[in-house]
């Protein structure tokens, strides 16, 4: 009889009277990479906090069902016990601690101890030893072929050198045997996902479980042996890799034919909007340096580049979230981006790329998620009251979240659910009803496909295109997912180490954006000419 690394047998979950979970039957080898599909709000997240002892399972009225590790029947009722199981997980929100460095988050509970000061003091009271630390932190970076300053601040990390720092820290536990991955490529782009792709394979390779929840379909039939699909709580399907398509995946996730967007070409005003001169940003892992650029008023500008050569940096730094250096011009006019209230009354916004920690108040309601900028930001939905004193205008209120909640199609019970219970694809949708209700000149978006579903990402990218058109908006979308800025965009920046590489139609070949990617673009070529002079 076969042994499996994990089994699952009859697994049902319910909050309240609501079951979100139907007899989940799952079995997977040593050494395999088992991808999990399903579009949000299928069962995925509950279905992995089952699996690592989550407390809100706990809290919530446990689970029905068996858990099988290794041939041992566990109660998985906390991480710890997960833990001692052999079982590591990257979650789709960070548990990084922003204050201490990335070798200090690496080695947390592991830390490696000065031998002298261990025999006098104890273990529990010895010194730690930085130095052995660090290298070990850098060793096991290179190993996930991301080098970076083992010293550095977690907080001023970039979302993606997160990523590679919560990986790290899991896969350096020798005691691990089964890693859940939930969404961990969501936050990077080709290149770095790339990475992990390999590291991931070296890892089944040499006996390591791996279970992927991953929204790329692309990713889920290039890495996984077998994938199961989620829907509705329920297993729908399940694939070897020989069996996998992109189309037959969709199918089976969704329950219909995801039709994809794309924009038709048209002309646009030739005046500029906004421009960049000799453009610096001081954002760490995510510098620009020295970009002119102009954005021309009524179009969808894409902006893209590999991990780190600072695309993000571009966004954060035009609303003065990272020290800047330049000029910068809205319409003519020099503006100190460095405040972000003059910023946004001269019509910049910005929706991040991380939008549970800076995006959204995850624990307020919609209505309070959609007003909260217009309120507090602009003096909107405020109303006189006997003359003298301004109060919330909850008639006007009401309205335009109820109209955003139709318009955008936000899946939810009502505009006072709680937006942390909300799917990724709805939680975006709210960024963008909050961005829409300041009627910004110019619209920034940062990653808005990140961690959303197939269905979703459509649905997002449809939506940029109607507010640009229909709003008459520019809007920036800044994305590592190059297919989808050429689908929505009328032109593309490249940026490569910080520089303005080239600037490309949508339909150039894939050999154009690679050079651009790489720093063979035009532009690139004019910059590092006009900095050797």
């Amino acid at each position: 009889m076969e042994k499996f690394a994990l089994e699952i047998k009859n697994l049902n979950k319910y909050f309240g009277k609501v079951q979100v979970l139907h007899d989940i039957n799952l079995q997977i080898k040593k050494g395999e990479i088992h991808g999990i599909i399903g579009p949000n709000g299928s069962g995925k997240s509950t279905f992995m906090n089952i699996l690592f002892g989550n407390s809100v399972i706990k809290h919530s009225g446990g689970y029905e069902g068996e858990i099988i590790v290794d041939g041992n029947r566990i109660n998985m009722d906390s991480p710890q016990k997960s833990i001692k199981c052999g079982m590591g997980m990257i979650h789709q929100e960070f548990t990084l601690l922003p204050e201490m460095s990335v070798s200090e988050n690496i080695k947390l509970t592991r830390e490696n101890k000065i031998k002298s000061t261990e025999k006098i003091l104890g273990k529990n009271l010895a010194y730690i030893d930085k130095n052995k630390n660090n290298k070990e932190a850098k060793v096991i970076l290179q190993k996930l072929g991301f080098n970076i300053d083992a010293d550095l601040l977690i907080k001023n990390l970039s979302v993606n050198a997160m990523q590679f720092v919560e990986i790290a820290r899991e896969i350096d536990n020798d005691k691990l045997k089964i890693l859940f991955l939930d969404e961990p490529t969501a936050v990077l782009n080709e290149e770095d996902s790339t990475k992990l792709m390999k590291v991931m394979r070296d890892l089944a390779d040499n006996g390591m479980t791996i279970i992927f929840v991953s929204h790329r379909l692309h990713e889920i039939k290039e890495i996984c042996d077998r994938v199961t699909v989620l829907r509705d709580g329920h297993v729908v399907s399940q694939y070897k890799r020989e069996e996998m398509t992109l189309k037959k995946l969709t199918h089976a996730m969704m329950g219909y034919e995801v039709i994809k967007t794309k924009r038709e070409k048209r002309e646009n005003e030739n005046k500029s909007i906004l421009t960049m001169k000799n453009f610096f940003v001081n954002m760490p892992g995510e510098d620009i340096r020295g970009i002119d650029l102009d954005i021309k008023k009524g179009e969808i500008l894409g902006v893209t580049s590999l991990s780190g050569h600072g695309k993000l940096g571009l966004g954060y730094g035009i609303m003065g979230l990272f020290p800047y250096e330049g000029t910068v011009m809205m319409e003519d006019e020099i503006i100190d981006v460095s405040n972000i209230r003059e910023s946004i009354n001269k019509g910049i916004f910005l929706i991040p790329d991380d939008r549970k920690k800076m995006g959204l108040l995850m624990e307020h309601s919609i209505e309070d998620n959609i007003v909260f900028s217009g309120l507090y930001g602009k003096n909107k939905f405020l109303k006189k009251s006997m003359r003298l004193f301004k109060t919330k205008d909850k008639e006007k209120i009401n309205d335009t979240v109820e109209n955003y909640i139709e318009r955008l199609e936000i899946k939810c019970v009502n505009k006072h659910q709680e937006v942390r219970q909300l799917s990724g694809g709805n939680q975006q949708k709210i960024c963008i009803a909050r961005a829409l209700c300041m009627n910004p000149k110019i619209l920034f978006l940062l990653e808005p496909t990140r961690g959303v579903d197939i269905g979703s990402k459509e649905k997002i990218l449809d939506m940029i295109i109607e507010i640009n058109e229909k709003n008459n908006m520019t809007v920036v979308v800044i994305s590592s997912e190059l297919e989808e800025l050429k689908r929505i965009s009328d032109r593309v920046a490249v940026l490569c180490e910080g520089r303005l590489s080239n600037i490309l139609p949508p339909n150039s070949s894939d050999e154009e954006f690679t050079l651009a990617y790489t720093g063979e673009g035009e532009y690139y070529e004019n910059q590092e000419a006009s900095n050797n002079n």
